[in-house]
């Protein structure tokens, strides 16, 4: 059975390495497919097609929120578009309000996944931020305090999510819990696996 699965976590969590290993365990009954949602932020080179940069959110896009002065966008009816054909819709979801209105929407089709690396750290998201052109030192300020609430919001939400991978930056052992999410999926092992 096909099902949307939700990627959520901190700016260099590893989501994106994450849904690279999901869209890679393509097999007989998972059929992964990356769903990219709007931005109006400027395009990023670590974007791995999982965000459409615009001037404007689309007028079709149904689940909307914002995160730093950035607004992203997603048109709901994809989900179940591809759900319908039997395709695994992926899409990265960073706000836990988003997460919760694809879980009501879906219910049990939905495998909404936490990325986990570790807790904000001043230094590291300042290196992040910088690897991303983020040069003022305020602005690189505002965004750590911004990542710690957001953080905060994510781990006071935690019920959200089915699973929570725990990146501890071997990318053997993140691949590895992606596979038994799959595996999970198609019913081979028991449920939840968490």
């Amino acid at each position: 059975m096909p099902n949307v699965i939700t990627l959520t976590g901190p700016s260099g969590s590893g989501k994106s390495t994450a849904l690279g290993y999901f869209l890679k365990s393509k097999n007989r009954t998972f059929k992964p497919v990356l769903i990219p949602k709007y931005t109006t932020r400027a395009a990023r080179d670590d974007d791995s097609g999982e965000a459409l940069c615009v001037a404007s959110i689309p007028a079709e896009s149904d689940l909307v929120y914002e995160q730093y002065g950035v607004r992203y966008g997603l048109n709901s009816q994809k989900l179940f578009d591809y759900l319908a054909a039997g395709n695994s819709p992926i899409v990265i979801l960073n706000d836990v309000r988003t997460v919760e209105d694809v879980r009501n929407a879906l219910g049990p089709l939905v495998r909404s996944v936490f990325v986990f690396r570790e807790g904000p750290s001043i230094e590291k998201y300042k290196e992040l931020g910088r690897s991303r052109n983020v040069k003022n030192e305020e602005e690189l300020n505002r965004r750590f305090n911004k990542a710690q609430a957001i953080y905060r919001i994510y781990i006071e939400n935690i019920h959200l999510f089915d699973h929570v991978i725990i990146n501890g930056r071997k990318r053997a052992a993140l691949k590895t819990q992606v596979h038994r999410i799959v595996t999970g999926l198609s019913g081979v092992q028991s449920w939840p696996l968490r």
